[in-house]
């Protein structure tokens, strides 16, 4: 059945709108099978389409290394359990010995350093020489830190174990696969992007996360720019458990929570919803997957109502440019467009 209005939904965009919180907003909701609803609405008039790009931010960790990362542990190539040491033989002894399941789980006790100038694709052994050379903040497994730095890591191992960089992996692996034809590392010049932060723009080096800037906007932890039309393929996927691209049995080693005794909720590389989480607001079941954005965009796929929610907005941006917290003004408008969307679900008798 597919929803032709949530007015409750989207009453709540327009207010946004209104109010300066966000200036651009595309929403869709789907199913296994297929996708039920979308809605655009722009400060800019009639503007956005499926095919308007944003800067995906942290939700590349979700779209690029967790799920290269995953079809590596199915053929064998890389475990959850293997050391920091094994892949990147040049670590100090104070990190050689931490797990990867760590790094996917944010609590490995590695800080978010900035690096101090750029690294081209063939000096990123310097790179990783000067994050390995920083102190740990805190004993490895002891804590719930979320860190860039853990996946800017990962994505050089699997460009290791790989032998090929990260955004054409992503391409081989992960894009073509599912079908996503409009999205990428590397944003072209002549696309329709949303300003979603106020970084300047260097060419197709568009990210604004200033670890995957200084990487010439190919890293693991940011990069991917993305559109509605392929967030809710990948949404979709997402609720099937990726079944295209790997094993059930393999997606349920990542999808568990590694951190019911920390503050925040683990898969492999995914966040875990549970009552920890309060970004998901009142839709969000225990168990849900999905991953944030630092620019104002999500995808979560909730297996209990069998249900995937894509959300890209440019909250950041709004927030920015009036000097309110960017964190917390994402977080308070990702809960409140899925208490939105709770609302009007129930009222058509969907949830």
């Amino acid at each position: 059945m597919l929803i032709e209005k949530m007015p409750i939904l989207e009453a709540h965009v327009k207010k946004l709108i209104e109010t300066g919180w966000a200036k651009d907003v595309c929403i869709c909701i789907g199913n296994k099978e297929t996708e039920l609803y979308r809605h655009f609405r722009s400060s800019r008039g009639d503007v956005l389409t499926g095919k308007t790009y944003y800067d995906m931010m942290s939700v590349s960790k979700i779209l690029a290394v967790s799920p290269i990362f995953h079809i590596a542990m199915e053929e064998g190539k890389i475990s959850p359990d293997d050391t920091l040491g094994m892949y990147i033989p040049e670590a100090p002894d104070d990190k050689k010995d931490i797990p990867l399941w760590m790094l996917l789980t944010h609590c490995a006790g590695i800080g978010r350093w900035f690096f101090p100038k750029f690294y081209g694709p063939d000096s990123r052994g310097e790179a990783i020489d000067w994050m390995l050379k920083r102190p740990l903040l805190y004993e490895p497994g002891s804590r719930y830190a979320y860190c860039c730095v853990n996946f800017v890591l990962l994505g050089f191992i699997l460009e290791r174990i790989y032998n090929k960089p990260l955004d054409l992996l992503f391409d081989d692996m992960i894009a073509r696969p599912l079908g996503m034809k409009n999205s990428g590392f590397l944003c072209r010049e002549d696309v329709d992007l949303v300003r979603t932060t106020k970084s300047e723009y260097n060419g197709s080096n568009k990210c604004a996360d200033p670890l995957c800037r200084r990487l010439h906007g190919v890293a693991g932890n940011a990069g991917v720019f993305s559109n509605l039309d392929d967030m809710s393929i990948f949404g979709r996927s997402l609720l099937n458990k990726h079944a295209t691209l790997m094993k059930e049995e393999t997606f349920n080693i990542a999808a568990k929570d590694y951190l019911p005794e920390l503050s925040m909720g683990r898969g492999l590389g995914y966040v875990y919803a549970d009552e920890r989480y309060p970004q998901g607001g009142t839709l969000l079941s225990k168990g849900s997957l999905g991953h944030t954005g630092w620019s104002g965009t999500s995808v979560f796929a909730d297996y209990e109502k069998e249900l995937y929610v894509v959300m890209l907005t440019n909250t950041a941006w709004c927030a920015g440019q009036d000097g309110r917290n960017i964190p917390e003004s994402c977080a308070q408008t990702r809960a409140e467009l899925h208490s939105a969307i709770c609302e009007d679900l129930k009222s058509l008798n969907i949830i």
